[in-house]
């Protein structure tokens, strides 16, 4: 407001003597304060449509700053959920065949049917032909070659394999699961370890069985891995199948 104050101070210094000079010539000085009047009224409506103009143009440009400021918010946003459901896209189909594998090579190792070589029936040029297709060591191969009991003797040396199969399994999808389980939801990610514990502890139980030759048989694990095992298997499953297929289910 001062701005127009002082605005019409100086137009009033310079109508002062045109009025002085209209009241010369023998205007009335009704119409000359009428004519004042309107001036001012007209000085002043300008000066409040200028302001109001400039108040509207900054509010437009500072409306325009924070809704650009906004838009980069909200790409970024988007760009980091895209990134990383690419990356959950990715590393989740990995995770889930590492699990599958080390379940089912548990499974294998555990179960309560095996069938071995009956390697007792075999002359000595049949069973070095055996031997030599197998992964044991030389040294392996000659205790069984040389034990009383070369049955015992074999099925022990290949049940430590298939342990240690069972094994290298788990720790691949422990090691998969602890690299990767930040790209994948914690629900998911909690089951999916839960599920290698119980498989991990059902398979150092089997182990300690048949190294010992416990009697009776521990099976606290092989049962708590049966009763709550499976069907967290099938939850995962599920699991992830819906965070896979979601993309295509969505609806836009």
């Amino acid at each position: 407001m001062t701005e127009l104050f002082a605005e019409i101070l100086r137009l009033w210094e310079g109508l002062k003597t045109i009025l002085a000079v209209l009241s010369l010539i023998g205007i009335s000085i009704v119409a000359i304060i009428g004519a004042a009047y309107a001036f001012f009224k007209y000085l002043g409506s300008k000066w409040i449509d200028n302001k109001f103009a400039k108040q509207l143009e900054a509010y437009k440009s500072e409306q325009t700053r924070e809704l650009e400021r906004l838009r980069h918010r909200i790409n970024g946003v988007f760009d980091r959920t895209k990134r990383l459901h690419d990356r959950e896209f990715e590393v989740l189909p990995d995770i889930w065949a590492k699990l599958v594998d080390a379940r089912d090579w548990a499974g294998g190792y555990m179960a309560a049917f095996q069938q071995y070589a009956d390697i007792g029936r075999m002359n000595e040029a049949d069973l070095d032909e055996f031997l030599a297709g197998t992964r044991f060591s030389e040294g392996q191969k000659r205790e069984i070659k040389t034990a009383s009991d070369k049955q015992k003797t074999y099925i022990g040396t290949l049940e430590r394999y298939r342990y240690a199969d069972a094994m290298d399994k788990l720790r691949e999808a422990n090691v998969s699961l602890s690299k990767h389980g930040i790209f994948v939801l914690p629900d998911i990610r909690k089951d999916m370890k839960t599920l290698i514990d119980l498989i991990h502890s059902a398979v150092i139980e089997h182990q300690i069985n048949l190294e010992h030759d416990v009697r009776p048989r521990m099976r606290e694990g092989a049962d708590k891995l049966k009763a709550e095992g499976e069907p967290l298997f099938k939850k995962i499953e599920e699991a992830v199948i819906e965070r896979l297929w979601d993309s295509t289910t969505t609806t836009v």
